[in-house]
């Protein structure tokens, strides 16, 4: 038996040793995946995080492999490596401009500046011609319902609340939100 497969096999055992191994030898596909990722979100800084995300993937890969399928250890584990990275990179974005968004609307709509505000008003101006801007990009490309469903979402609404507060059934909110998401991923 090569190592590889042995150490395959004995990280199923809860070898940690053997899964080092494992790790030091995937490390070149990992670290691709990882550089891919990291370039598709360049103003987030997630390339640790990412390096983290497909290590747990590597175990997961080794744990649920089966070699009788007919499909080599290698190519298992990069294709649930890359499943999950694009989840990961999926699920950050979203929260990235979700917060985005909110901080925006917050700063936008906030009457009383807080006092550092106060004496940096250009710093304010800045912050209220950047959020305008934002809002009107995700304005003009989504619906009118979409937006509104949106901007409850970012004001931390679940979709159950949103559906009461719009009287729409909670899978027409869960559908619109997964509409918009696709929506605004084009404008990051």
């Amino acid at each position: 038996m090569d190592s590889l497969k042995e150490d395959l096999m004995r990280t199923k055992y809860g070898d940690n040793e053997a899964f080092r191994r494992l790790l030091d030898a995937y490390s070149p596909m990992i670290n691709s995946l990882v550089s891919e990722f990291s370039r598709s979100c360049p103003t987030l800084d997630i390339s640790d995080d990412l390096k983290q995300e497909a290590a747990i993937a590597l175990y997961f890969s080794a744990l649920s492999y089966k070699e009788d399928k007919g499909v080599s250890f290698g190519l298992y584990a990069k294709i649930c490596t890359k499943n999950r990275l694009t989840s990961y990179v999926q699920n950050t974005v979203a929260k990235s401009l979700s917060q985005l968004i909110s901080d925006c609307v917050d700063d936008c709509f906030d009457d009383e500046p807080i006092a550092d505000e106060k004496q940096q008003p250009l710093n304010l101006l800045i912050s209220k011609e950047n959020c305008d801007v934002l809002k009107k990009r995700i304005k003009a490309e989504l619906t009118e319902y979409e937006y509104r469903v949106f901007m409850l979402y970012a004001d931390g609404e679940t979709p159950s609340q949103i559906s009461k507060i719009l009287g729409k059934n909670a899978k027409s909110v869960y559908n619109t939100l997964q509409r918009v998401r696709m929506k605004l991923r084009k404008l990051v």
